[in-house]
């Protein structure tokens, strides 16, 4: 009986070894980058280490699933980085440093890093069809196909983002990830992708006196949403690029949409006040534009974390189309950008 214990306990302590992960990382840094440190995480930030730059290092995980990590060379100001989706176990990386970036050359014993790969490559591929029926499939497909791993609420996200404004393919995702539950509520994309689906199936119209704003003088306002047929809620921060670049095609267009009774306001996810002036004035972005109130917002309210977000509201604050780009917006109106 003694015997048949100690067996038990040093099965019960393999099982907890390769169920963790282990990531041997072997680097060829050609252009001799002055590498100061290294650092790895997951991508949900649970686990986050630090390690002395080496040709070879050994990254250890406590993970028993398949999980997301990033990975940085830090060379002073300058980063290079991967990300990349791998199964739990002992997993052995080939890679370089080139010119701009860290490149992955080779992944032993992670067959989710190639399915991942694999991945997006046909997604990119679909999306130039223009067939959405198509692409929606395929995600439903690999929606199932990852259901028990984390990689299944990337799926979600990509699903979301390209059918938020039709229920119907919103309702085919629901019914799957009704199966899944919130197993996976610990992931950093959770709320992004799940919340979210399940904001856009159940919230149709915002209450536009349920949240305050702040003006360019430093007081908080409500919104009026008096006058115009529809109006565009333009959600923007100034650290991202396509939200600044897509503000050139609203001074543009701005005009056009008045003419169809659109009026466009800028709500900015800034907390630098000075700095949110400054663009503005520049610029001459002279339409409407607040700070939200940090306490109560609309994109909380609505699970949204990806910007630039244009929603569309009637008169009533019925909510009717929700985009991504605001080339989508004058589509919308019949505008020719």
């Amino acid at each position: 009986m003694r015997y048949f214990t100690i067996l038990i306990t040093l099965l019960l302590f393999y099982i907890g070894v390769i169920a963790q992960t282990n990531i041997q990382l072997i680097i060829q840094n050609p252009m001799q980058h002055k590498i100061d440190k290294v650092d790895a995480f997951d991508l949900s930030q649970k686990e986050l280490h630090d390690y002395v730059y080496g040709d070879t290092l050994l990254l250890h995980f406590d993970k028993c699933n398949i999980d997301c990590y990033n990975i940085r060379y830090h060379e002073g100001e300058k980063m290079f980085r991967a990300q990349l989706w791998l199964d739990s176990g002992n997993i052995k990386i080939q890679a370089h440093l080139d010119e701009k970036n860290l490149v992955i050359d080779t992944v032993i014993n992670s067959p989710t890093f190639y399915y991942v790969k694999a991945f997006a490559k046909q997604y990119f591929e679909l999306s130039k069809t223009n067939d959405t029926a198509l692409l929606n499939q395929f995600l439903l497909d690999a929606y199932e196909e990852n259901i028990g791993n984390p990689f299944s609420i990337m799926v979600v996200d990509y699903f979301v983002r390209l059918n938020q404004n039709s229920k119907v393919n919103l309702l085919k995702l629901k019914k799957l990830t009704a199966q899944q539950g919130d197993r996976f509520s610990w992931f950093l994309m959770y709320p992004i992708a799940v919340e979210r689906l399940n904001k856009m199936l159940t919230v149709d119209k915002l209450n536009a006196n349920d949240f305050l704003f702040v003006n360019n003088t430093n007081k908080k306002v409500k919104l009026n949403l008096n006058g115009a047929g529809y109006y565009v809620l333009d959600f923007w921060f100034l650290a991202c690029p396509p939200c600044v670049k897509q503000h050139l095609a609203i001074k543009t267009n701005l005009k056009k949409l008045q003419q169809k009774n659109v009026v466009v306001i800028g709500i900015s996810t800034d907390e630098n006040t000075s700095k949110w002036k400054a663009y503005l004035q520049k610029h001459q972005y002279n339409w409407q534009n607040y700070l939200q109130d940090r306490d109560h917002t609309i994109p909380q309210q609505l699970s949204v974390n990806s910007f630039p977000l244009y929603i569309i509201l009637d008169a009533k604050g019925n909510m009717i189309n929700t985009y991504n780009a605001f080339s989508d917006v004058l589509k919308r109106f019949d505008i020719k950008g």
